[in-house]
């Protein structure tokens, strides 16, 4: 027998009311809230992705600053800088890795979009977008095959180029800091040769800027096809319990479903109001690859 029982918080002693539910009103049950706790997955990942890279960014300023004050033969300052710099880095990639398994992975049969809505339709396309960004973003491509040439090879800051350009016009100065790869390093991380030219020069913040817009695309586009049935389940999950909530009758209350299994299932989702502020706190698509700061 599955017991549906809310307790009454406001009373110094405990008192209870009991309510059999069906095996339907139990699964159903399991099933919203599984939904739910796969949403706000989700978005802990791209937090984690998005935090990531803020920290990223963050130190390559510093450095950049750091870097001009200092003798250009420092090792230890050198070997300072890579070792933070590839920390940050590698974790920014296996992040993604997660993230971009979830999102659509074919191998591992695993699309997020598909699994909460069931849609064909949206499966596909999330993967003609995926096909899109492959064909339209270069360094999204390149940030796919460093992420897995770090993980078995070698990380990805090896060597990096400081110091400060002089404008004899205004007598400005800008500290210039970079991670170059050039043909030859995209080449040994297994970049496609027809996405590249021998003449090509990038910086890995350039990579990896590129490559974390191509991520925040396709979380929006998750969000776009799972806003509804996260709206709905949420809705379902709070209603289904609501007559039976009433009819205990207590102005504070606290639920638990107790399975005929001996599972205890606790009914409320006040931790999903996390999910609420993280839709928020990355409310739009993160793209930096043409931002400059102004002065």
């Amino acid at each position: 027998m599955n017991n549906f029982v809310v307790y009454n918080t406001e009373s110094l002693t405990p008192t209870s009311k009991n309510f059999e539910v069906s095996d339907f009103e139990v699964q159903v049950c399991i099933d919203t809230k599984s939904i739910l706790i796969k949403a706000l997955d989700i978005e802990i990942i791209y937090d984690q992705i998005i935090e990531a890279y803020w920290d990223y960014k963050n130190k390559v300023n510093y450095w950049s600053l750091r870097s001009i004050s200092t003798p250009i033969a420092d090792y230890i300052l050198n070997h300072e800088i890579r070792s933070s710099l590839n920390s940050l880095a590698f974790n920014l990639l296996n992040l993604s890795k997660l993230y971009l398994d979830w999102h659509f992975n074919s191998k591992k049969c695993r699309c997020f979009s598909f699994e909460m809505t069931g849609d064909e339709i949206l499966k596909q396309e999330i993967i003609s977008q995926r096909e899109s960004i492959y064909e339209s973003n270069l360094n999204y491509v390149i940030g796919c095959h460093l992420r897995g040439y770090s993980q078995h090879s070698t990380l990805p800051v090896r060597i990096f180029t400081k110091g400060i350009s002089y404008n004899q016009s205004t007598q400005n100065k800008t500290a210039n800091f970079s991670i170059p790869y050039g043909y030859e390093e995209l080449y040994k991380i297994g970049v496609p040769n027809n996405k590249i030219t021998e003449d090509l020069k990038l910086d890995l913040t350039e990579i990896i800027d590129g490559y974390v817009y191509a991520i925040s695309q396709m979380h929006m586009l998750n969000r776009k096809h799972t806003e509804s049935i996260i709206n709905k389940s949420r809705s379902k999950y709070l209603e289904m319990w609501q007559s039976l909530i009433n009819q205990a009758g207590y102005n504070n209350y606290h639920c638990e479903l107790y399975t005929s299994s001996d599972e205890l299932i606790n009914i409320s989702i006040d931790w999903f109001c996390l999910f609420d502020y993280l839709k928020s706190k990355h409310r739009l698509t993160i793209n930096y690859t043409s931002l400059s700061f102004g002065k």
